[in-house]
C-alpha cells in the first residue's frame, strides 16, 4: 500500500514562493542584462523547479530515504540565491542602471525574494544538517555541506573571471581560472560521487585512505586559493600591474571593476571555506 499523502512542510512552500515571487517580478519587469540577468533567472527558475519536485515528493511521502539529498539541494539552492541578488542588485539597481519607477520596483522586489529565498534555504540548512555523534552521510555534516559551498563557488567564480577576460588576460588570471576551473572539477566529483553511495561519502563509514584523500583535497584547495587571493587582486587592481586601483568614474550597470572585486571577495570566501573544511576534516580523524 503506498504510503498516505500528508501536508508539505510550511518551510519548503516558503522556498518555492519566494523564487517564484524572484523570477516572476523580474520577467516583469521587462528585459534585463543578458548573460548576468540570464543566470539570476535560471538561478531562481532552477531552485523553485527543484523545491517543486521535493514538495510533490513530501505530500506523497516519497521522500528520498537519504538526508543528504534534500540538504545538498537547500545548500546549493541557498547559495545560488544569495548569489543571484548580488549580481542582480550589481547590474539591475546600481546608480547608473536607470530610475525608472516601477521596473525598478519590481526589479528591487526580485532581489528581496532571492534573499528571502536564501534565508530560509538557510534555515533547513541549520535545522537538518547532522549534529555532532549523529550517524549520517557525508554531505549532511559540516565537512560535507563545506564541500557543497566550495563547489558552488568554484563554479561561480569560473563564470565570473571568465566573464571578465581572464583566460586572454595576464598569465596570472589565466593561473586563477585554471584554478577555478580544476577546483569545481574535482569538487563535482567529490559531491557526485558522494551523493553516488561511493564508498563511506554515501554512508557514514570512514576507512583511513578516504579520510586522508579528503584532507590533502582540503589542504590543496586552501593553498590554490591562497596564491588565488594574492593573484587576482595584484593583477586587478594594482596599476602598475595594468589592473584599475579605483572605479571608474561613470562605469556603468556592467562596470568589469565591480565584477573583479566581486571575484576577489569570492576567492577570499572560498578560501576561508576550504581553510574551514581543512579543520572539520581534521576532527573526523587523523589524517596519517
Amino acid at each position: 500500500m503506498p504510503p498516505p499523502c500528508r501536508p508539505p512542510s510550511p518551510l519548503r512552500w516558503a522556498q518555492a514562493l519566494s523564487c517564484c515571487l524572484a523570477f516572476s517580478t523580474a520577467a516583469a519587469a521587462g528585459p534585463w542584462l543578458p548573460g548576468e540577468g540570464d543566470g539570476c533567472v535560471a538561478a531562481w527558475t532552477l531552485s523553485f523547479i527543484f523545491t517543486l519536485l521535493l514538495l510533490g515528493a513530501e505530500a506523497a511521502g516519497r521522500l528520498p530515504s537519504r538526508r543528504d539529498l534534500p540538504l545538498v539541494h537547500a545548500a546549493a539552492a541557498g547559495m545560488a540565491c544569495v548569489a543571484a541578488a548580488v549580481i542582480w542588485s550589481l547590474g539591475h539597481l546600481g546608480e547608473n542602471s536607470g530610475r525608472d519607477g516601477r521596473p525598478r520596483a519590481l526589479r528591487a522586489t526580485a532581489a528581496a525574494g532571492s534573499c528571502l529565498a536564501a534565508s530560509v534555504y538557510a534555515v533547513e540548512v541549520i535545522r537538518d544538517r547532522a549534529k555532532p555523534g549523529q550517524t549520517a552521510p557525508y554531505l549532511a555534516t559540516p565537512s560535507g555541506l563545506l564541500k557543497v559551498a566550495e563547489t558552488f563557488l568554484a563554479l561561480l567564480l569560473l563564470g565570473l573571471a571568465a566573464e571578465q577576460g581572464a583566460g586572454s588576460g595576464p598569465e596570472a588570471w589565466r593561473w586563477c581560472l585554471g584554478i577555478y576551473g580544476a577546483s569545481f572539477a574535482v569538487g563535482a566529483l567529490v559531491v557526485g560521487g558522494c551523493l553516488g553511495g561511493w564508498g563511506w561519502c554515501g554512508w557514514g563509514q570512514d576507512p583511513s585512505g578516504t579520510r586522508r584523500m579528503l584532507g590533502v583535497y582540503a589542504a590543496a584547495g586552501a593553498v590554490a586559493y591562497g596564491a588565488a587571493v594574492v593573484l587576482w587582486p595584484l593583477y586587478g587592481f594594482r596599476e602598475e600591474m595594468g589592473g584599475q586601483a579605483r572605479r571608474p568614474a561613470g562605469c556603468g550597470p556592467t562596470c568589469p571593476w565591480d565584477r573583479r572585486v566581486l571575484v576577489a571577495v569570492l576567492t577570499a570566501v572560498n578560501l576561508v571555506a576550504y581553510g574551514v573544511d581543512l579543520v572539520q576534516t581534521g576532527r573526523i580523524g587523523p589524517f596519517f
